[in-house]
């Protein structure tokens, strides 16, 4: 009888991590996702297809890396802003475990329209590596950008452009935590701009077991079990921190406060100087929820710049899907224009 009670679950859960662990379940997330955009598209914007099936004649795909995911598309900015328009980097999200660049190809034309030269970074997700491997991508990356920004394969891209670091949902987990993490080697990075981000792995995973998803999801496998979910949050990390003002992130604003301390972590010191970070957070989101937000927003009182806003009616994938739609207004551009010193 226990045998027969506990035999449907086992093999349940040993489905789900074969999905997860072997690379099938981000096979058919992307298949999914290719084919369920190909057809809204078809349906509704058919003039937008030449976008999604190929790259425009102004995007060029550039590889930073060997592998056939670390590569570049690019997007030049389309406005009169040219050469010097600031630069959005933009990290897509997949739960660390699906996704790609392809899929965001109209996320890159709406950008560059709206004056920006946006960047799609390609990186290794989960099983090809883990979190530790996507950090080192995105800042791998980062830096081919760097170092050759104005010149060749990104000679669109002036060599006084800012650059800004953006991702969606687990994109937006890894920038905010490679940014904390290695603030001194991406000290060029302006600003981060995190869409619905995942900040909070612990409450993250809590979110995903209250759906029975929790086994199937790359977040606990790609971020080195539930062990090390403070290690890879970029929440724990920023609460954490000594504030700028010599009082802890409990501060009370009585008289006791002590001198700014050296901070003990590698994670610390590299946060240190941290750029500017802009939160954006649908409040009908129910995969990630908004408190995930929120909660890195109070964490970064007095240690490091960072606005919020949360957007009205808007879900987990609208807050990126909505600018896929090239007519459609996106009030909170603007206030991205903002951030970007636009």
């Amino acid at each position: 009888s226990t045998l027969r009670n506990t035999m449907p679950s086992k093999i349940t859960t040993n489905v789900q991590h074969a999905l997860r662990d072997t690379g099938a379940g981000r096979f058919f997330c992307n298949l999914f996702s290719y084919i369920a955009g190909f057809t809204q598209l078809l349906f509704t914007k058919p003039a937008y297809l030449d976008h999604f099936l190929r790259p425009s004649k102004h995007v060029k795909s550039v590889k930073y890396g060997t592998h056939s995911s670390q590569f570049l598309d690019v997007f030049p900015c389309e406005s009169k802003l040219g050469k010097d328009a600031p630069v959005i980097a933009f990290v897509h999200g997949g739960a660390w475990g699906s996704g790609h660049p392809y899929m965001y190809r109209l996320l890159g034309v709406r950008l560059a329209m709206e004056g920006f030269h946006c960047i799609l970074i390609g990186y290794r997700t989960y099983p090809c590596a883990d979190i530790l491997g996507q950090l080192d991508d995105v800042q791998e990356a980062l830096s081919y950008i760097r170092r050759r920004i104005g010149f060749g394969e990104l000679s669109s891209i002036g060599k006084n452009s800012q650059i800004y670091l953006s991702g969606h949902s687990s994109g937006a987990h890894v920038v905010a935590q490679c940014v904390l993490q290695r603030a001194k080697t991406l000290d060029f990075i302006k600003g981060v701009i995190g869409f619905g981000g995942a900040y909070d792995l612990k409450s993250q995973y809590e979110c995903e077991k209250s759906k029975d998803v929790h086994e199937l999801s790359p977040l606990k496998a790609a971020n080195k079990g539930v062990e090390n979910f403070n290690r890879f949050s970029p929440f724990v990390i920023a609460s954490n921190l000594k504030s700028f003002t010599g009082a802890g992130a409990e501060d009370d604003g009585s008289e006791q406060k002590q001198a700014v301390s050296v901070p003990k972590s590698h994670e610390q010191k590299q946060a240190l100087s941290v750029p500017k970070f802009l939160l954006l957070h649908g409040l009908k989101d129910t995969t990630v929820p908004p408190s995930q937000s929120e909660n890195l927003m109070a964490a970064s009182k007095d240690k490091f710049p960072c606005e919020m806003e949360l957007l009205d009616g808007v879900a987990h994938s609208d807050i990126v899907t909505d600018m896929f739609d090239l007519d459609k207004e996106i009030k909170y551009l603007e206030r991205i224009k903002k951030f970007c010193n636009m």
